[in-house]
């Protein structure tokens, strides 16, 4: 909680878990593309043509596909938040936060959503029931789709691979990997420049206040740290994917029979 080495730790803390999430996720998450991938190829081959076969490869199978392939990176985040949590240390993380957060209309433990949904954010909103006051809980769920979820990297490294040339900056940098970083800080700019901005619209008569008990630090419950990954990756494969798979159906049978010519 020191005033400035706290702020430099949490960040330290924070580029470890992201380098964890997005190599370590990656693995799973190509082995789950390519499987759903095959098995769609397989389906394809193996059932008669028609309208059916084209549901099933085209939009179901590539639907729930859609939907699992981020459960790696879900997992690996809320294991991660679950140790800093069971160790004591999420708690601190809020308090020093929330000297940031209040000015801009939300509270210390907004932090949480907001770095949920960094991962997807459908867990990073539902994350947001923990903050008591109605209108920061609202900012907070309001801003937390503006931050850049792993659902975009597809499409932010396709873009940069189009229009950036892969070139060195200062003779270290990758320009590439500036531009993708610039994209996530325009994110996490655009979020909070809204919180403000819906800070000013959205009238209260209430004065939030954050209230929570420092416990002291204790070694992770890795039972607890099970059962909370275990829970939020359900909700969101259960709640969200219902969603995304009736979707990617509706989607398939626009793309299938569109107006013709």
């Amino acid at each position: 909680v020191h005033p400035v080495w706290g702020y430099l730790f949490f960040l330290g803390i924070l580029l470890v878990m992201f380098q964890f999430i997005f190599s370590f996720a990656a693995y799973p998450m190509d082995f789950i593309d390519s499987s759903f991938g095959q098995l769609a190829h397989w389906t394809r081959g193996f059932l008669a043509e028609g309208v059916l076969n084209d549901l099933i490869s085209e939009g179901i199978i590539p639907g729930i596909g859609g939907v699992l392939i981020f459960v790696p990176q879900i997992a690996l985040l809320f294991f991660f938040i679950g140790i800093l949590e069971e160790t004591g240390y999420l708690s601190r993380v809020v308090f020093i936060m929330d000297r940031i957060m209040r000015p801009l209309g939300l509270n210390g433990k907004s932090v949480v959503p907001l770095l949920s949904s960094v991962a997807c954010a459908i867990p990073g909103i539902m994350s947001a029931r923990t903050i008591s006051d109605w209108k920061e809980r609202t900012i907070t769920i309001l801003v937390a789709p503006l931050m850049s979820c792993s659902a975009r990297i597809p499409v932010y490294t396709i873009l940069i691979a189009l229009v950036i040339p892969n070139e060195r900056v200062f003779g270290f940098v990758n320009l590439q990997g500036l531009v993708l970083f610039g994209l996530y800080a325009l994110g996490t700019i655009s979020a909070l420049v809204i919180a403000l901005i819906l800070k000013k619209i959205i009238k209260t008569k209430e004065k939030g206040f954050l209230l929570l008990e420092m416990p002291s630090y204790k070694n992770p419950q890795f039972k607890n740290v099970g059962i909370l990954v275990f829970e939020k990756v359900k909700v969101f494969i259960f709640d969200a994917g219902k969603i995304i798979l009736a979707i990617s159906i509706i989607l398939w049978a626009l793309a299938s029979y569109g107006p013709s010519g």
